[in-house]
């Protein structure tokens, strides 16, 4: 059975404020997942967070308890071509997370989807 649950995505723009946002996935393959700066992210929420600055990924903390799927892939725009996160490896119990340091331009569609 499919547990969809949520994650937190944590980003650091270059002005340094931190930005927690929270994202949603069903737990099924090829869904792309929502996102919420404001609240918890539920199924309709925006499928994607615009970033006000230049930021950078650095941390991703996903609940235990996806049983369908293990990775969520992130998109820059419309273009798949962003990294594969292992969600066994960025589990929130894991406090040995692996740190991220990925990039985004100001301005940029960022989404994730759930393979």
């Amino acid at each position: 059975m499919a547990a969809a649950t949520n994650y937190q995505l944590t980003f650091v723009g270059k002005s340094g404020r931190t930005y927690g946002i929270n994202g949603y996935t069903a737990d099924t393959a090829g869904v792309i997942n929502t996102f919420s700066a404001n609240t918890t992210a539920v199924g309709g929420s925006l499928p994607y967070w615009v970033n006000p600055e230049d930021v950078v990924l650095t941390d991703f903390s996903i609940v235990t308890g996806m049983t369908q799927t293990t990775q969520v892939l992130t998109e820059n725009g419309a273009v798949k071509n962003g990294t594969l996160m292992n969600v066994t490896s960025h589990l929130n119990t894991n406090s040995n997370r692996p740190r991220l340091s990925l990039p985004f331009a100001k301005g940029t569609l960022i989404g994730a989807n759930t393979i």
